[in-house]
């Protein structure tokens, strides 16, 4: 993990330098939802995932990447290129604000039909709590919330948000306020 993000190895089984993935993916929607072995190096979590060739993120390996700058630009790139992929921007990286993208309408269409996807949202979630980027997540989670509640652009997310989402928060003062705010609006409540 951190050698990938240090652009030293590609990712198998996929082969690309992260930093190839950032420049030729970008806005590649065929290839990005097709292919499955990147998410889990470009969102290392401590849990193995599906594609065995990525290796869980070790405690150290975590705190390398955080404390260099190039791999943290790094990891604010993967998530900018994903944000992409699912039609939402990242329109502050200080305090984690993101608003629908140019192409939110076409990209929602596809995540509101796509679940596995939902998946990937918990890993990004996971990662970036590990990477240093705790901030970024409960403004995500709050936009899909609120799409799926209030604007009805991404119905079928709202589940997750509710049952996965919300508990990788770990700022508990984030998390309640998001629980609050579930329990107010969504028709599924917490767990």
């Amino acid at each position: 993990n951190k050698k990938f993000y240090f652009n030293e190895i590609p990712c198998v089984p996929d082969g690309e330098f992260i930093d190839e993935i950032h420049k030729k993916w970008f806005k590649n929607y065929e290839k990005l939802e097709s292919h499955h072995g990147y998410i889990q190096w470009l969102f290392p979590i401590r849990e193995q995932g599906m594609n065995y060739h990525a290796s869980p993120l070790q405690v150290h390996e975590a705190e390398a990447i955080k404390n260099n700058e190039e791999a943290k630009k790094r990891v604010l790139t993967s998530y900018r290129l994903m944000l992409d992929f699912y039609g939402i921007k990242l329109a502050n990286e200080k305090t984690g604000k993101v608003s629908r993208a140019s192409n939110w309408i076409e990209r929602y269409y596809h995540l509101n039909r796509s679940f596995h996807n939902y998946l990937r949202i918990t890993r990004i979630l996971k990662s970036l709590g590990e990477l240093g980027y705790e901030h970024l997540k409960a403004p995500l989670v709050m936009l899909l919330l609120e799409e799926a509640v209030e604007h009805k652009t991404l119905k079928n997310i709202e589940r997750s948000c509710c049952e996965y989402f919300v508990y990788t928060l770990r700022h508990e003062e984030e998390r309640v306020d998001v629980i609050n705010w579930i329990k107010q609006f969504s028709k599924y409540g917490v767990r």
